[in-house]
């Protein structure tokens, strides 16, 4: 089969000659970071499975990813919420450690607390169930499982039997007892229940009332408290959390000069790099004000970190320039290149072991940062190029947002897009983990099912993994009609309409995500893609949409894009192959790069010989890298590193290598300013 030819944009990168000795590393903005690297910088620097960036406003696009720093903007609301989320996170921080089983209670007497139809309040501390009635109290439980519910009780007395009590959960009977105890020995009743986290109700009901008025006799239950015991059986949770921002005893070391250790390493881990002096004397400022104020070191040295959280050297990645303006490259500093890296293969801030090594001056070589990169990549959070880089350039995350027409397509359900999503990413987890080439990314004739997804498919046999197991099995596609990304469910779904599918949509991707060469916008006066009406009979989509293409403007753009998509049309709108389009013949054939195909498969193993698809790989994870989309100067780097790609047999921890290697992530420089006036800033704005 003969090779396909390149875009001409790739054609001229190629053409470059290598990099000088000291190229260009392009413009950098200041990044702010985004809603996931600061969820996941948290995480690292609390431990906590907080998530209070997911409060934050949306980040907005660029070059196809959420991170590109041009694009990360600062509003006056991201402040209100970065000092509401450094308040929840030190909160968490300084809270108690955690023992189970919890014990929740509701003191019956307390009327806030509880709520009974009869009685009063009796004695020190109980409710007085004078006559048959009931009181209910309200607990929320914390943590989902098995928990002992009951109240403590005991009885006044009378006529021939004890008292007798019955307890509801959630307004069903959970058990009855029999209280036949004196005031000093009060005792718990209970059972044991499965309970979900949220508010559950309790209520002990008074059922044997007696009373004698000629003698006096008179039997009541008395009520000390209702209560919620657990998670039984269930180890709690690591204790608490303050040695990640508290690391000495003030009783033992002097409660400033803790305050001061404390702050000094936390800021260091939290901005990134070391802290100098003066950094450290004005956070101290703020411990020794508070504390001048009259409240206590917990406060104080709370109020102090807080500032390190709501810093810009927090919230921003830093790099400095000694000259802002000049576009001489120097090397960024081996804090800086530590940052880099952890958020490239991380999303999140660099660990100690990184630091220490930025700390004793071993990044400047190519050995000491693959031996980085590497460690890195054996990291489970490296599982972070998996659901950021992949889940947007592979459009993973965008399966969550397709609607496929429900009276359509009544069995799209949320565990289906789960399974879709689910087999794209442990798809593209084996390129991250196992040895083999990028172009099987759309050539490989295997994937991963589970039994909802295998059903979907029509795959006939599959046989489920064991219960407790991950439910998804690797699968050959041997005389099958799928192999690799283009024909996965998820992708054919989120690059669909909601009642048909769009050759338009599917071939623009193929373009944009693995060829780099996006079409150029639609001329003035074309309002995008022609939407097909979907009451016209008797035509294929492929039909409609061929005979709505007639403008030689519009055809020069959709010739090449609709091709890539018709050899996917026999894939419906939720990716189930079919061999009609309403009632007529699909037509899958096309003429790709000059070469005639039929069908998915043939197309991609052309696609798969085309060295612009390897070439955009390169180009789509160095944007991604960087955070910033290609430059001019980028393109005799990118040739560089396509190059190691290659020879590294196009595996995508050498393409990894290779970026973490080149000259823009290890460098940097200053540029112009580009807002010299207000009159500028007010015209930029606009």
């Amino acid at each position: 089969m003969k090779r396909a030819t390149l875009p001409l944009f790739l054609l001229a990168l190629a053409a470059c000659e290598a990099p000088t000795a000291a190229p260009d590393p392009g413009e950098f903005v200041l990044h702010r970071l985004n809603r996931t690297e600061y969820n996941h910088t948290v995480r690292d620097l609390f431990g906590t499975d907080l998530r209070p960036a997911d409060d934050f406003p949306a980040d907005d696009f660029g070059f196809g990813y959420d991170h590109v720093s041009a694009v990360l903007s600062l509003s006056p609301l991201h402040i209100e919420l970065y000092e509401r989320a450094a308040d929840q996170l030190l909160a968490e921080a300084f809270a108690p450690a955690v023992t189970y089983p919890l014990d929740l209670v509701a003191e019956a007497e307390d009327g806030l607390q509880s709520q009974a139809s009869v009685g009063f309040a009796f004695g020190s501390g109980f409710w007085n169930l004078n006559t048959e009635g009931s009181i209910t109290a309200t607990l929320e439980v914390p943590v989902a499982g098995r928990w002992r519910a009951g109240a403590r009780a005991f009885a006044h007395l009378a006529g021939d039997e004890d008292a007798k009590m019955a307890l509801l959960v959630d307004g069903r009977l959970a058990g009855r007892f029999t209280v036949g105890s004196v005031a000093g020995e009060a005792q718990r009743y209970s059972v044991e229940a499965e309970l979900t986290e949220g508010p559950h109700e309790l209520e002990v009901v008074f059922l044997n009332d007696y009373n004698a008025p000629a003698t006096g006799a008179d039997r009541n239950l008395l009520v000390d408290h209702l209560f919620l015991e657990g998670p039984l059986g269930v180890d709690a949770p690591e204790g608490s959390r303050r040695d990640r921002v508290q690391p000495c005893d003030p009783d033992e070391l002097g409660a400033r000069t803790c305050a001061a250790l404390s702050l000094h390493t936390f800021a260091e881990r939290a901005w990134r790099r070391p802290v100098t002096q003066a950094e450290l004397e004005a956070l101290l400022a703020i411990y020794d004000m508070v504390i001048d104020g009259g409240d206590g070191f917990d406060f104080a040295l709370q109020q102090g970190l807080k500032v390190v959280l709501m810093s810009p050297h927090f919230v921003f990645r830093v790099e400095r320039d000694a000259d802002p303006t000049s576009t001489e490259p120097h090397p960024l500093s081996a804090f800086e290149l530590a940052a880099r890296l952890s958020y490239f293969l991380w999303s999140s801030t660099p660990d100690d072991a990184l630091l220490d090594a930025a700390r004793r001056d071993e990044l400047g070589t190519d050995e000491e940062i693959l031996g980085q990169v590497r460690r890195m990549l054996a990291d489970p959070r490296s599982d972070a190029l998996i659901d950021n880089f992949a889940g947007q350039w592979l459009y993973i995350r965008a399966v969550n947002d397709a609607a496929p027409d429900g009276a359509t397509w009544p069995d799209f359900d949320a565990e289906l897009r789960a399974s879709l999503m689910g087999e794209m990413s442990r798809f593209f987890a084996t390129f991250l983990r196992e040895d083999r080439s990028m172009v099987e990314l759309v050539t490989a004739r295997e994937t991963f099912l589970d039994a909802r997804l295998a059903d979907h498919y029509g795959m006939d046999g599959f046989s489920a993994p064991d219960e407790g197991e991950d439910p998804f099995v690797r699968v050959a596609f041997s005389g099958s009609r799928r192999g690799g990304v283009l024909t996965q469910g998820g992708l054919l779904t989120a690059t669909s309409y909601p009642l048909r599918t769009s050759p338009t949509r599917r071939g623009k991707w193929v373009m944009e995500q693995l060829l780099c060469s996006a079409p150029p916008p639609p001329p003035p006066g074309v309002e995008g893609l022609v939407e097909i009406d979907e009451g016209a009979p008797a035509e294929t989509v492929r039909e409609q949409l061929e005979a709505h293409i007639t403008d030689e403007t519009c055809a020069s753009c959709h010739v090449r894009m609709d091709a890539f998509g018709f050899t996917m049309e026999h894939f419906d709108p939720v990716g189930v192959w079919r061999e009609t389009d309403r009632g007529l013949p699909i037509d899958a054939t096309a003429e790709i790069d000059g070469v005639a195909v039929d069908g998915a498969l043939e197309m991609t193993a052309v696609l798969g010989e085309s060295r612009s698809l390897t070439r955009c790989m390169g180009q789509q994870l160095y944007t991604y890298a960087l955070a910033r989309g290609p430059q001019t100067s980028d393109y005799p780097i990118l040739n560089d590193i396509h190059s190691q790609f290659e020879d590294g047999g196009f595996r995508l921890p050498a393409l990894i290598e290779a970026i973490a290697l080149s000259p823009s992530f290890r460098s940097r420089r200053g540029g112009q300013v580009l807002v010299e006036s207000e009159a500028d800033a007010e015209g930029e704005a606009r």
